[in-house]
């Protein structure tokens, strides 16, 4: 399957070598203006034009970008492509949504699912029955108990954990290293162990 790649900063890297590693072909990398001339040997163009695929995924870290552009493409009359490294271990009756990227090392037990363009980072453990919202991004080598259910456009920071059973409200972000214990709210920033809400994205951040 020949596969547009959305984005050509850090995180593009990750997705390419995972999608080549998973047998796509990249028809194509898109990257902005001021973005390297090209990316682990694929040329990125700054549109789409002229190039033929049969699937894109959005290879961009920041969440609101990425919903934004997927939205774009997809009510463009694109077909979103799941993105998962060989090495990840999937359950029964796990699923995976469109356009979702999975690193390498992750494990995602059963039952658990997975919302579209969703981005689950290099090892992390998503245990049994959790629900991952849209364009939530799960970083490195997070670790989510069973049944914890996590909002639309969620992140979570490198190694924060969450407790069984627990939520996280949309668009709320945890801090790396925080120990969810207790439900969250949405529209926060979370940080410490346990994480609680410190501000709203909205604020400044002071000194």
């Amino acid at each position: 399957m020949r596969l547009l790649v959305v984005g050509a900063g850090g995180h593009a890297k990750v997705v390419i070598d995972a999608a080549e590693e998973a047998g796509f072909d990249i028809a194509g990398v898109i990257g902005a203006p001021g973005d390297a001339p090209e990316i682990l040997g694929h040329p990125v163009s700054h549109d789409r034009v002229g190039l033929s695929a049969d699937a894109f995924v959005v290879a961009i870290g920041d969440n609101a970008t990425r919903a934004r552009i997927f939205n774009e493409y997809v009510t463009a009359g694109f077909a979103p492509a799941r993105v998962v490294h060989p090495s990840t271990i999937v359950g029964r009756q796990a699923l995976i949504g469109d356009g979702a990227f999975v690193a390498a090392g992750v494990v995602i037990n059963a039952g658990a699912r997975i919302g579209a363009d969703a981005i689950l980072n290099t090892g992390c453990t998503v245990d049994h029955d959790c629900i991952v919202g849209e364009h939530a991004h799960i970083g490195p080598q997070v670790a989510l108990c069973g049944s914890v259910t996590l909002g639309e456009g969620v992140l979570l920071g490198v190694g924060s954990c969450a407790s069984p059973g627990v939520s996280v409200g949309d668009w709320t972000v945890v801090g790396a290293g925080a120990a969810i214990v207790d439900d969250l709210p949405a529209h926060a920033v979370c940080i410490g162990v346990p994480a609680r809400p410190v501000r709203s994205p909205e604020e400044p951040v002071r000194d």
